[in-house]
C-alpha cells in the first residue's frame, strides 16, 4: 500500500510539473506574427501598439504588438548606423561612417546604439501612432512604416534632428498627401540644424585626413 501511494503522489507531482512547464512556455514563447494584408498602396493606421523587446530591435527597425500578433517594422527615408561590426555589415558601416564625414567603425557602431536608446525610450515612453501600407523590405518579413507622436513629428525627423542617422534609404508619399520629395527636403533641413549644432555623430570628433606621399 505503501508503494502504491508513493507511486500515486508521485504521478501527481509529475502531472503537475508538466502542467506548469506548459504554463511557462505559452507565456514566454513568441507570439505569432499578425497576417500582415495585401500591399494596396493606402495606409493603414496602428493605433495602441506598443514596442516589443527583441534582438533585432535598432534605431530605424523594430518589433511592435498590435491586435494580437506581432510585426516587424521600418522606417521609411533614413537609416541608422549598424549597432555592431560583423562581417555582413562591414562595408554599410563604412559607408555610414563616410557619411558623418570620416568616423571610426567603434564611433559608428556607438552612433547605432544611441540610435537604438533613442528609438526604444520614445516608443516606450511616448504614445504614438503607426502608418503603414505593408509595403515590404525587399524580400523580408519586415514592413515599411512611419511612426507620428503627439507632437506632430514623425521619428525620422526625431532621428534626423538628434544627429543619429543618415537619409538614406526609401521614400514615400505621407498619408497627409504631402510629396515625398517635400518631406526628404524638410529632412535635408533638419540635418543642417543637427550639423551647425554638432548633435549625434555629427559632434564625434573625426578622424585626421591622411597626409599625401611626397
Amino acid at each position: 500500500m505503501k508503494t502504491r501511494s508513493k507511486l500515486s503522489r508521485n504521478l501527481w507531482v509529475l502531472v503537475w510539473l508538466s502542467v506548469a512547464l506548459l504554463q511557462a512556455w505559452n507565456h514566454f514563447r513568441d507570439k505569432p506574427a499578425a497576417p500582415r494584408p495585401v500591399h494596396d498602396g493606402s495606409f493603414v493606421a496602428l493605433k495602441h501598439a506598443h514596442l516589443v523587446d527583441d534582438s533585432g530591435n535598432d534605431g530605424d527597425s523594430f518589433k511592435i504588438a498590435h491586435d494580437g500578433g506581432e510585426h516587424v517594422l521600418r522606417l521609411y527615408f533614413v537609416d541608422c548606423p549598424e549597432k555592431r561590426h560583423y562581417e555582413l555589415v562591414k562595408n554599410r558601416l563604412k559607408d555610414q561612417a563616410g557619411y558623418f564625414g570620416g568616423l571610426s567603425i567603434p564611433q559608428t557602431v556607438a552612433t547605432g546604439m544611441e540610435a537604438k536608446a533613442f528609438t526604444e525610450k520614445l516608443l516606450r515612453e511616448q504614445r504614438f501612432m503607426i502608418q503603414t501600407r505593408w509595403e515590404h523590405v525587399y524580400d523580408s518579413a519586415r514592413s515599411y512604416a512611419l511612426v507620428f507622436f503627439d507632437d506632430g513629428e514623425e521619428l525620422s525627423e526625431k532621428l534626423v534632428k538628434a544627429g543619429l542617422c543618415r537619409i538614406h534609404t526609401k521614400g514615400t508619399v505621407m498619408p497627409d498627401g504631402q510629396r515625398e520629395f517635400d518631406f526628404e527636403n524638410r529632412l535635408r533641413s533638419l540635418e543642417s540644424e543637427a550639423k551647425a549644432a554638432q548633435r549625434g555623430a555629427w559632434g564625434k570628433p573625426k578622424r585626421a585626413p591622411s597626409k599625401a606621399k611626397p
